[in-house]
């Protein structure tokens, strides 16, 4: 059975590129799981670089699942933010973010810290030094296949625990957390590729008692 893995980088990494006109551009590149974990990459690059003129970013995190017109699957960002940090509109963060886009990363944050020093790059010059400094960023760091997973729980009837263990086992499900009570509840992660299947046989095998739900 196949599985669905996104792209992206798991070890942070920083890259400069040579000065252009006088002004450095550093890249940091972080993946990140969701907004919270993003904000604060992005406020410890700001205090390590308090000084430059610029911290822009640009970041996504989460991944959907569909299907184009030919039934090719892609995998988009549930959400993503970005910031020019008083650069003019759209010279940093877009091409940050056309990089991310480019490369099919996802879970992804890139920041591209400006020192300026007194030289105008002009608008064309900066998007050009922004996306160059992005790119190269992910360029030398390693990219990853990461399986694309998410939590589920189902709460049964101990009389099911076989048909429940066999299933997890049969589509590699990671069980997170379990309770025992009147019934046994457990927390698992999987697949997004096998959610509906699993749900499927799980429902049909116990007799259309196990449901399975968002965690």
């Amino acid at each position: 059975m196949e599985k669905i893995f996104y792209k992206s980088i798991l070890t942070p990494h920083e890259f400069e590129i040579p000065k252009i006109k006088w002004s450095r551009f550093i890249g940091n590149v972080f993946h990140i799981k969701d907004k919270d974990e993003a904000e604060e990459k992005i406020k410890e690059i700001s205090n390590k670089y308090h000084d430059a003129t610029h911290n822009c970013y640009a970041y996504t995190y989460g991944t959907n699942i569909n299907f184009d017109l030919f039934g090719q699957l892609n995998i988009t960002p549930v959400y993503f933010k970005s910031s020019d940090d008083w650069e003019p509109s759209n010279t940093a963060w877009k091409p940050i973010l056309s990089q991310i886009q480019w490369q099919d990363l996802h879970n992804i944050l890139i920041i591209v810290t400006r020192y300026f020093w007194g030289t105008l790059l002009g608008v064309w010059w900066l998007i050009q030094a922004y996306s160059e400094c992005a790119k190269q960023t992910i360029w030398n760091a390693q990219i990853v296949l990461v399986e694309m997973t998410q939590q589920k729980k189902i709460e049964f009837d101990y009389s099911y625990i076989a048909t429940v263990m066999n299933l997890l086992n049969k589509y590699n499900a990671k069980i997170t957390n379990e309770s025992h009570g009147w019934n046994a509840n457990i927390i698992f992660e999987i697949n997004k590729w096998y959610i509906d299947i699993f749900s499927k046989e799980i429902f049909n095998q116990s007799k259309w008692s196990i449901i399975v739900k968002d965690a």
